[in-house]
């Protein structure tokens, strides 16, 4: 089973569309994620101990998330990666079978995840702008629905067994820090 799933990264200028890609197959079980450096480790180790935490099962199967990052991004940046957290739960639970959904190919989604499975997640005009331009569904759970149209709501898919709290986080005030340079 393959999919791809459409997220963010942050930039001085903004949210910058990156694609999540990914596979599971029957080989010697684990998850491995490439194409963020060192911070994939840290990802990883957050995402297991997230499913662990829930007893959720997990098939007996080698997953393989990817991103693909192009140049024009710059360096990684510690702060824009979190938000690349969120949509690698999803998607690791998507190739288990976690999820009622039958397709991500047409899905945006972004947050950072905490251990405790607090997932914050920004949104803001330029979020909404990048979905309605690519033709994309976001998957939310706490902005508001009449600000996009095209919504899934995470916590219909996730249920009730996977215990996750969702937050919003105005993006558009971080936006506007990148883009002049500072950090708060």
């Amino acid at each position: 089973m393959e999919t791809q799933l459409q997220s963010c990264y942050i930039t001085k200028k903004g949210p910058v569309l990156v694609s999540l890609f990914g596979y599971a197959t029957k080989s010697v079980p684990g998850l491995e994620i490439n194409g963020l450096g060192k911070y994939g480790r840290g990802i990883k180790e957050k995402v297991v101990f997230v499913t662990r935490s829930r007893g959720l099962p997990v098939p007996m199967k080698r997953f393989v998330l990817n991103v693909e990052l192009g140049d024009e991004l710059g360096g990684l940046e510690g702060a824009s990666v979190r938000w690349l957290e969120y949509p690698f739960l999803l998607h690791y639970w998507f190739l288990a079978g976690l999820l009622p959904i039958t397709t991500l190919d047409n899905c945006l989604a972004i947050g950072a995840l905490n251990p405790g499975g607090i997932v914050e997640e920004p949104f803001g005009p330029a979020i909404a702008q990048l979905c309605e331009v690519h033709g994309l569904n976001l998957i939310t759970s706490s902005s508001p629905a009449e600000t996009y149209s095209r919504v899934i709501d995470g916590r219909d898919l996730f249920g009730l067994s996977a215990r996750l709290e969702f937050k919003a986080k105005e993006l558009t005030r971080e936006t506007e820090h990148f883009k002049t340079g500072l950090r708060s």
